[in-house]
């Protein structure tokens, strides 16, 4: 069952059952656009809620999990970085209605996995950083989680 993030309880709810995301790392992470090219050569678009990101995380703590991300505006992705483990000690996860410009207010979710991280003020030091300063993110319209067990892990079938 798919739990979604709509407001700051869920978030902390979130926080306290997979401890803060402490001691887990990020297995998979798929992303679709919903765009596609028909059999007459034609581009379809595909909607903002189209643009997903599932993300499976496994933890030294609890059971795997399955974040799912909808209407994806930014993925931002870390894969290998010289000296450093690929364990997460603590995740962000919060509500931003900064983050398109000061005429807009559109609330948008960020996950990340530095709990300290910042949307408004993050700044990548260099394209790949020598010194670990980048981090996985994503910024979305909304979010969902879902706790799971050996048979569901490569179950997609239950769609939102």
């Amino acid at each position: 069952m798919w739990n979604e993030i709509v407001n700051e309880k869920d978030i902390e709810d979130l926080m306290k059952i997979y401890s803060g995301f402490h001691d887990s790392c990020i297995v998979s992470l798929n992303y679709q656009s919903g765009a596609y090219v028909d059999a007459n050569g034609g581009m379809a678009e595909g909607l903002a809620s189209d643009h997903r990101v599932n993300m499976i995380l496994h933890s030294q703590w609890q059971k795997p999990i399955e974040l799912r991300f909808t209407g994806v505006r930014k993925c931002s992705i870390v894969g290998w970085q010289d000296n450093y483990f690929c364990d997460i000690y603590g995740a962000h996860v919060g509500f931003h209605t900064n983050l398109l410009g000061k005429t807009r207010d559109d609330r948008l979710i960020v996950w990340a996995d530095y709990g300290d991280f910042d949307p408004v003020n993050y700044i990548e030091e260099k394209l790949i950083s020598p010194n670990a300063r980048n981090c996985t993110y994503v910024i979305a319209e909304k979010m969902y989680w879902r706790m799971m067990n050996e048979e569901s892990e490569f179950d997609n079938k239950e769609n939102l």
